[in-house]
């Protein structure tokens, strides 16, 4: 177990040189067990050997920004209620749910509550344009006695169940927690093969790392109210906060490490079935995360970024609501990968290549098509999916997500 307590199940690497002449890559060997390894060494340990300079720090960048990013879910409560004038009676001031991702203006309302768990589930696909499954990590050219190529197969997915509590502090005024528990499985293979095609340095992995990610703090304020009652809502503008704190163990890529404060400005209208939202907002990082490239001794910096997000939610019926959304990211300064010269350090090599980090932030585009449904009383079921159309840093290709809402 490693000293974080962090990691369940079991880490197996292996690293060996083969002399196995004339021969072509063979399966993986018997391993041994190591342990005590988080999972930024796991990846250390099975692509550093490959290349030259530092593709494990490289690899396990954007590895953290993909899990400590991504998104947990609105502030907005499924039902919400106002007392109606006409008949002294609580009742919904929208037909529609909110969205899933995105935010709405519209608040809780003085003691009200908000309960919701959503589940995601991400299979990554690829790193930048690299696929995983064939994730180059450096190559030597030179000498049949110095030329060798190193590769890495891959298979990275995440888990995160994400438990969210809001409350209404007054009419304007509404604050929650969200609590993500994560889970990180990485497993795969690593080779360095020479000129003839023999394997000369193999690797296995196949470990889970768990625990509870960056926790978020959430506070919303309605700004104003566009003209009209209260029944239904017409939509108006509120100020979002929210700050992510470095609870995630950040050895393990659960977490970032750094503090981090978003303030968004939030506006949505509509008093028919269609009702659009939209959302933009800076975040505040107290530091940068540092990575060595380890070519000529440089290093890269990720700090800070920018989200936005629009939408539509549809009245589909007194009990459905479809929605779609969009949203954009883009982390500042590193997060991508390059497979880059590197300085030769093999006799005989007349050219030297490696994955390494790069001075590039990361740009993210994601649809998110979606729906809710009212099961029963105020309970809300979610069902959506995030479609990644564009993302340079490490991304699946869809996640799912479902989730459950009860407000009081």
């Amino acid at each position: 177990m490693s000293p974080n307590g962090k990691r369940v199940g079991h880490v197996w690497l292996a690293a060996c040189v083969l002399t196995l002449a004339g021969s072509s890559v063979p399966q993986a060997q018997k391993v041994t067990t190591v342990p005590d390894l988080t999972a930024r060494q796991v990846l250390g340990q099975m692509v550093d050997p490959l290349g030259s300079g530092a593709p494990g720090e490289a690899i396990a960048l954007p590895v953290a920004l993909e899990i400590g990013t991504f998104p947990l879910g609105t502030s907005s409560g499924g039902f919400v209620y106002k007392l109606d004038p006409s008949n002294a009676l609580q009742s919904r001031t929208t037909t529609t749910f909110g969205p899933m991702f995105a935010e709405r203006a519209l608040t809780l309302g003085e003691g009200k509550i908000s309960m919701g768990a959503t589940f995601a589930a991400a299979t990554y696909d690829k790193l930048g344009d690299f696929s995983l499954s064939s994730l180059p990590i450096g190559t030597v050219a030179g000498t049949a006695a110095a030329a060798r190529t190193g590769t890495a197969n891959l298979s990275l997915s995440s888990r995160t169940l994400a438990f969210s509590g809001f409350v209404g502090v007054n009419d304007r005024l509404d604050v929650g927690v969200i609590v993500p528990l994560v889970s990180l499985t990485i497993a795969g293979t690593s080779a360095l093969t020479n000129s003839a095609g023999v394997v000369s340095r193999l690797a296995q992995t196949d470990g889970t790392f768990s625990g509870v990610g960056d926790i978020e703090a959430v506070g919303k304020y309605r700004v104003f109210k566009f003209p009209g009652g209260d029944h239904p809502d017409p939509g108006g503008a509120a100020i979002l906060v929210n700050m992510r704190l470095p609870t995630g163990d950040r050895d393990n890529l659960l977490g970032l490490g750094v503090t981090r404060t978003m303030v968004s400005g939030v506006v949505s209208g509509g008093t028919g079935k269609i009702r659009p939202h939209g959302s933009a907002g800076f975040e505040y990082w107290n530091k940068s995360l540092d990575v060595a490239t380890g070519v000529g001794g440089g290093t890269v910096s990720a700090r800070h970024q920018v989200q936005y997000a629009g939408g539509i939610e549809v009245e589909g019926s007194p009990k459905i609501t479809l929605l779609v959304d969009f949203l954009g990211q883009h982390i500042n300064g590193a997060g991508q990968v390059d497979f880059v010269d590197a300085p030769n350090v093999v006799a005989g090599s007349s050219s030297t290549q490696s994955l390494v980090a790069i001075a590039e932030g990361i740009r993210k585009a994601i649809l998110v098509p979606g729906i809710k449904v009212n099961l029963k009383g105020k309970l809300l079921l979610s069902l959506s999916a995030l479609i990644t159309l564009q993302n340079n840093g490490l991304h699946p290709k869809v996640t799912p997500v479902v989730g459950l809402n009860l407000s009081k």
